[in-house]
């Protein structure tokens, strides 16, 4: 399965959506996309996986279940992530006025189905 496709085409499918990246819990990408060529996601990506990690710990520990999601909204974007099984977890990054962050979450529920069997083999 060619990631880098799968991630694109996802990508282009949601409005506002500026960069999508499928990233272990150790922070590294497996693979990403991005809108802007010059952006370089290895510190959000490495970033997302520290609040990830820490978020999933926190919801056990608490007697929460297992983490299902964060939305991270900020001034000038908004991040939705989750994670796909224990090692690895992924976010789309909206920005703009027509961010369509339900179609995101769709994505990312769609998108952990069809990835798992293959990360997971």
């Amino acid at each position: 399965m060619d990631f880098d496709v799968v991630l694109k085409e996802s990508g282009m499918k949601i409005t506002g959506c500026v960069a999508v990246s499928l990233v272990g819990i150790d922070g590294i990408a497996l693979s990403s996309y991005t809108k802007n060529d010059q952006s370089d996601l290895s510190l959000a990506d490495a970033e997302l996986a520290t609040l990830a990690t820490t978020a999933e710990k926190i919801s056990r520990e608490i007697g929460a279940g297992a983490m299902a999601e964060i939305i991270l909204i900020t001034g000038k974007m908004t991040i939705v992530t989750a994670m796909v099984g224990k090692e690895y977890y992924i976010y789309y990054a909206l920005s703009g006025k027509e961010q369509n962050v339900g179609l995101a979450r769709y994505e990312i529920r769609r998108l952990t189905q069809e990835l798992s069997p293959v990360l997971y083999v």
